[in-house]
């Protein structure tokens, strides 16, 4: 396996692993807790002001997007869990192209040339659905917009693929938190919102060519 394919997927199970090893420990304790929390949260404004804040620094906070919006969800509701989980995730797709644009080609300069060439060519294959497919995905969504930036997608395309992307996932998480919370769920829905994009971007990995060993 490549070895920038090895630290993305370290990265990826680390950044999911600070949420998620807690409230494995927890437990049946997470209930009480996030009942009181939801009994007691700021005003809806300070929330939404917070899950946009969370979700647009997403490329220097190891918090996945899928839990911040979960949570959204279950406190703000699905309409506006939905529309500030967009609003946050679509600022940071954007804060990363425009990080990729601007140091993204220098960084992919210190990479071997074969993977160099592999990460390019893939990007100019797949070109915005791969920035579309990617958005649930932990750590590779962040990837995919550096990369996009780093090989000069152009502005327009990449904004309607994450765009559209981050609507499609904001909508999901938020759903899922909203009824966690009604049917007194919302630990096993935040636990789900972790395991699930993190499975499947290690099977997505594992079966993208060029990530196993030669």
């Amino acid at each position: 396996m490549p070895r920038a394919t090895r630290l993305l997927l370290v990265a990826a199970f680390a950044a999911v692993a600070v949420p998620l090893v807690p409230l494995l420990v927890i437990g049946a304790r997470l209930d009480a807790w996030v009942a009181d929390w939801l009994a007691t949260r700021p005003p809806a404004p300070v929330l939404a002001a917070a899950e946009v804040g969370v979700l647009a620094a997403d490329l220097l906070l190891p918090v996945p997007s899928s839990l911040v919006t979960t949570l959204g969800g279950a406190a703000l509701g699905v309409p506006l869990g939905t529309a500030c989980g967009w609003l946050g995730m679509t600022l940071g797709s954007v804060a990363g192209w425009c990080l990729g644009r601007l140091a993204g080609a220098a960084a992919l300069g210190r990479l071997p040339a074969a993977e160099r060439d592999s990460l390019v060519a893939w990007q100019a294959r797949l070109g915005p659905l791969a920035v579309l497919l990617t958005r649930p995905l932990p750590l590779a969504a962040e990837a995919a917009a550096l990369l996009a930036g780093a090989t000069g997608m152009a502005w327009w395309p990449f904004l309607a693929a994450a765009g559209t992307g981050n609507l499609a996932v904001a909508f999901v998480w938020s759903v899922a938190g909203a009824l966690g919370r009604q049917l007194d769920g919302l630990a096993a829905a935040a636990i789900w919102s972790l395991l699930v994009p993190t499975a499947t971007t290690w099977w997505l990995l594992r079966r993208a060519p060029g990530v196993r060993s030669t």
